[in-house]
């Protein structure tokens, strides 16, 4: 039974792939690694659209921010996620991880005054490239982690980043002309996995909806 379940979804992960075009490829790139001319449209996307906001609002609500709480995002884009941190509770402050140039010079531009005051900071690259002795209340980040190869080496570098009972929660929303709940459910699941194998504790799983397709949060605590 469970080797017909799995095939059946290989069979579906094929379908997806062959039925995605040059073109297709080439935008679900730019959301990876957002550059040139596309990728300032893919930013202004993720800024724009209703349910990117709102996901990224509902992700920051889930960690239950306190006054002077120290935060991470990883991926963070031109910034709607910051914004949802800077606005959560009194002297919050929150560092913005991406490796595109492109969308850290949008975050930067959209939040001028959090940086000039010093609860906003702009970081370039990857987990290994933050300060190694920074040490976070809270990291999250929304459709990012399936763009991750080495998916369990990146959990435990952001295990290593967290305060004692520092709180991970990362949402993923299925996207795309043939992507489905199922999907969603599919891959939180494994996530959630992947917490535990990595050395979170007391994982949980969300879902909420946000339109016609849900979208879905990974808790896990240090």
């Amino acid at each position: 039974m469970q080797q017909k379940l799995s095939d059946g979804l290989d069979q579906k992960r094929e379908e997806r792939v062959s039925k995605q075009t040059p073109s297709t490829s080439l935008i679900v790139d730019q959301f990876k690694r957002p550059r040139g001319l596309l990728g300032a449209l893919a930013g202004w996307i993720m800024a724009n659209r209703a349910s990117n906001i709102e996901r990224n609002r509902w992700t920051v609500e889930l960690l239950s921010l306190q006054a002077g709480a120290d935060v991470l995002e990883i991926g963070c884009g031109p910034g709607i996620g910051l914004e949802a941190v800077l606005e959560a509770a009194r002297g919050t402050c929150v560092t913005g991880l991406d490796h595109s140039a492109l969308m850290i010079a949008k975050a930067g531009r959209r939040h001028v005054a959090a940086r000039k005051s010093g609860r906003l900071v702009l970081v370039q690259g990857e987990v290994k490239d933050l300060p190694s002795r920074h040490l976070y209340n809270a990291v999250f980040s929304c459709n990012v982690m399936q763009f991750v190869d080495n998916r369990r080496q990146s959990l435990e570098q952001i295990l290593d980043r967290l305060k004692p009972d520092g709180l991970l929660a990362t949402t993923f929303q299925p996207r795309g002309l043939c992507a489905s709940a199922e999907e969603g459910r599919n891959w939180i699941g494994q996530f959630a996995e992947d917490l535990c194998q990595a050395g979170f504790r007391d994982v949980d799983v969300r879902e909420r909806s946000f339109g016609n397709m849900p979208a879905f949060c990974a808790l896990g605590v240090r």
